[in-house]
């Protein structure tokens, strides 16, 4: 039975990256399963297999997780439903579920023998020198080398805390108060452009009140991610303070359109902006890491945008983050994304991003705002260009007040 034509592999991550030839023959040997209702697959048991949902639904379980419902339509299938280093992990198929198997030894196998030639190197623009160092960084990837940051401990705790749906404000409070510097930046936050509450607060647990819990998780979490933007490379260090910057000017930008729109959760979209090209972290360290030598800044930059995606993807998923950042840091350049619905995560952060290469004018290949389909799915019937204009204009402060509160 083969329910997968050539453009859903090219969607699966990782085997995706392969050549034409060897995906077809991963495709040829792997196994497709029909499952019945309450079937049961655990990652222990599935370890030598990339196993991904094809067709129907099913529940996934993962440690310390409340159980997730996943279609085959959702971003998150196009992984793997077992994280290489959660042995714990299970999923119980609902009607019509059909699950592939895809053999990881032999997708290390091909990774191994491929070797880029000249029709890839022009089809993907890079150097052999660039391509061996694709290669390289993309095996380490692959077989589990390329260290993945973890998610600061404070943001862990509350993550945990969460989890549990009887977790109060007092809960959150306790983790928060054991670092004075996070309670500090949460209590401003309180009291400033995120709530505008007429009376200040001035207690942890008072901010977390009126935050919300959830807000309250997710600016803890962006807070506390900026301290991976660090590294002892005095190559490298110029590199990650810019990409810090620009993903706090997207994370203000989606937060300012978030809130002037009334479309999504403007906090969310302010980690959403923060987390857009986490993925370069893990690239950077292994550079790092393994005393890399890159003279030529043009060969880095085409490395990192050629790999920020898959690894990206893998960070949220160690991380287990919510699933529409996965979408974010695989598409957040595709200018002409267009999916069914209502505007999403991955199209409010499309559009900042336009805004903030407009702002530094780093003109080349973006299009026309009030011509992209995310921008039309959030302002739909006003795509004048005086009117795109006027929305960052008007969002301005708001943008500047974000940052200052994301700098601190």
């Amino acid at each position: 039975m083969q329910l997968f034509n050539n453009t859903l592999l090219k969607k699966l991550v990782p085997i995706k990256q392969l050549q034409s030839e060897h995906l077809l023959k991963m495709s040829e040997q792997s196994q497709v399963m029909e499952l019945v209702v309450g079937d049961e697959l655990i990652a222990k048991e599935e370890h030598r297999w990339f196993v991904y949902l094809i067709k129907g639904k099913l529940d996934l379980l993962e440690a310390n997780s409340p159980a997730v419902l996943l279609g085959a339509e959702d971003i998150r299938a196009y992984h793997p439903l077992f994280n290489e280093a959660e042995h714990k992990t299970r999923i119980i198929a609902h009607r019509g579920c059909v699950v592939a198997r895809f053999d990881k030894q032999l997708f290390n196998t091909f990774v191994d023998d491929e070797l880029i030639t000249n029709e890839e190197l022009e089809t993907v623009e890079m150097s052999e020198v660039e391509g061996n160092l694709f290669n390289e960084i993309m095996h380490a990837f692959n077989i589990g080398n390329l260290k993945l940051p973890s998610l600061p401990d404070i943001a862990v705790k509350v993550k945990q805390a969460l989890n549990n749906p009887d977790a109060s404000a007092e809960d959150v409070a306790l983790i928060v108060t054991a670092d004075p510097a996070m309670a500090t930046r949460l209590i401003n936050a309180a009291n400033g452009p995120l709530t505008r509450g007429v009376d200040p607060v001035d207690s942890i647990q008072a901010a977390i009140v009126r935050l919300g819990l959830q807000t309250s998780k997710d600016l803890i979490t962006s807070f506390a991610i900026k301290q991976l933007f660090n590294t002892k490379s005095t190559m490298l260090n110029q590199r990650m303070h810019e990409l810090y910057n620009t993903s706090v000017d997207i994370a203000a930008i989606s937060f300012a359109l978030s809130k002037q729109s009334g479309m999504l959760s403007p906090d969310h979209m302010l980690l959403a902006g923060l987390l857009h090209q986490i993925g370069v972290i893990p690239i950077l360290s292994y550079i790092e890491d393994t005393g890399l030598i890159i003279t030529d800044e043009a060969e880095l930059d085409n490395i990192i945008k050629q790999l920020r995606g898959a690894v990206g993807s893998m960070v949220i998923r160690h991380w287990e983050l919510s699933g529409d950042l996965l979408a974010v840091v695989e598409e957040f350049e595709n200018w002409q994304r267009q999916e069914e619905g209502e505007i999403d995560t991955c199209d409010m952060i499309i559009i900042a991003q336009i805004y903030h290469q407009l702002k530094y004018h780093l003109l080349e290949d973006v299009p026309k705002i009030e011509q992209v389909p995310a921008f039309k799915k959030l302002y739909p019937g006003k795509q004048e260009t005086d009117f795109a204009q006027n929305v960052f204009h008007e969002a301005q402060e708001e943008i500047a007040l974000i940052m200052q509160i994301l700098k601190i």
